[in-house]
């Protein structure tokens, strides 16, 4: 029957997302971030989503075979749009986020492509400060900005096995960076320049952390049950 093939699918997806054991990987921006640009920039389509943790219904994802099913695209390094308005988040792992810039980058340059935009999130912090250098220095760099780790949340990648709601905002673990790279009829189509991006996807980034939500430190005491990091417990004695 059609419901016992989307149970089916349904439990394939949760298994490999459950098997990953990477939360922080499927972190997203807050919904209202993409509703503060979507005047300019459109309903941009993630570069890096899941069926569990998406803003819109069409993405792209790691495991497209499957997540097809669900919505996405297929990988964001098998997808070669001719158009359109994107926001790539990608998980923070040097060789991922170094082949995400060279594939954007890549598109941006072929010249027999429409309007192109990529709103890129990547933390400025350890290897993450080189992929800020390559994009804010990108001949396609349209407007950039930052906000401060303490000033800002994520939308936890696990946050459909949480039995709590206060544990569907992860606290930043460092600052992040956010730049706009377009080729120039993506600028002409969708124009936004550092201070709109400032007024618009950043404010809206500090705006969405819930007020009285877990410092950074508080989130990983709570141990591994609830997101956090795993303590040793003191040496027992003999």
């Amino acid at each position: 029957s059609n419901e016992y093939v989307f149970l089916r699918r349904l439990w394939c997806c949760l298994a490999r997302y459950e098997a990953l054991k990477g939360a922080g990987y499927q972190c997203a921006v807050p919904g209202a971030a993409f509703d503060a640009v979507r005047s300019s920039l459109g309903e941009t389509i993630e570069c890096f989503a899941s069926p569990l943790n998406c803003r819109y219904e069409r993405f792209c994802s790691a495991f497209g075979p499957l997540e097809s099913h669900f919505g996405s695209l297929g990988s964001f390094f098998e997808f070669l749009p001719r158009r359109g308005s994107f926001e790539a988040n990608p998980p923070f792992v040097p060789e991922v986020m170094d082949a995400m810039v060279v594939h954007i980058e890549r598109l941006l340059r072929d010249v027999t492509r429409g309007p192109l935009s990529f709103l890129v999130v990547v933390p400025a912090w350890g290897h993450g400060v080189r992929t800020c250098r390559d994009l804010e220095g990108s001949k396609f760099r349209r407007a950039a900005g930052r906000v401060a780790a303490s000033d800002h949340s994520f939308c936890d990648g696990a946050q459909h096995v949480k039995a709590h709601s206060g544990d569907r905002h992860r606290p930043s673990s460092w600052d992040t960076a956010v730049v706009l790279l377009q080729n120039d009829a993506g600028a002409d189509h969708w124009p936004l320049d550092d201070a709109g991006l400032a007024n618009g996807f950043l404010a809206a980034m500090r705006n969405a952390r819930p007020k009285g939500s877990p410092s950074l430190q508080e989130w990983e005491n709570r141990g591994p049950s609830r997101g956090g990091k795993r303590h040793r417990g003191p040496p027992s004695g003999k």
